[in-house]
């Protein structure tokens, strides 16, 4: 069975370091469901391309085993449509991880993006730099605040067509 929502890097890899955090998060699983009880929620598709059986895998005690993996960092987003039921929830696991620096982030680089605010749209979902021109177009009570880029995305909300530009062009240079 494979876990909705996650991709953990594989135990066979050649790449030494990307065997190494499968490693990780094998072991990572274990320690939460080995030798317990867990109950299984489907979503839309229950099998994937190779037959396999896809699932949301809940201990006894309630914890979410997919959002545990992501929080600990031992795993990476990967949703998929149609089953996204736990997609906003899972996106927050992953940033959190990201900005604790757990597991594959740990050595990541600093990103900036990750602790400076952002403001979302409620109705177009979309979110925008404070320093954008657009937010003066957009009443203040359908505002919603941001600590990050991450934050934002992980809410479900996509970057203004101005931030998409500004944020590839800061890479660039």
């Amino acid at each position: 069975m494979r876990y909705i929502g996650i991709e953990a890097y594989p135990v066979q890899s050649k790449i030494l370091l990307v065997r190494e955090y499968g490693e990780k998060a094998r072991t990572f699983n274990e320690s939460l469901v080995g030798g317990k009880n867990i109950q299984i929620e489907w979503d839309s598709k229950i099998r994937d391309e190779r037959n396999n059986l896809l699932g949301y895998v809940f201990l006894e005690d309630g914890r979410f085993v997919n959002l545990e993996i992501l929080k600990a960092g031992q795993a990476k987003t990967r949703l998929r449509a149609p089953n996204t039921h736990y997609a906003a929830k899972l996106r927050q696991g992953e940033s959190f991880a990201q900005r604790n620096r757990q597991g594959l982030w740990e050595k990541e680089p600093e990103d900036p993006s990750l602790n400076s605010p952002y403001i979302g749209e409620k109705n177009t979902k979309l979110y925008y730099r404070p320093d954008s021109p657009e937010l003066s177009k957009i009443p203040e009570a359908n505002w919603v605040h941001f600590n990050s880029r991450v934050d934002a995305k992980a809410a479900g909300y996509r970057a203004c067509p101005s931030c998409r530009e500004a944020s590839t062009n800061e890479f660039e240079a």
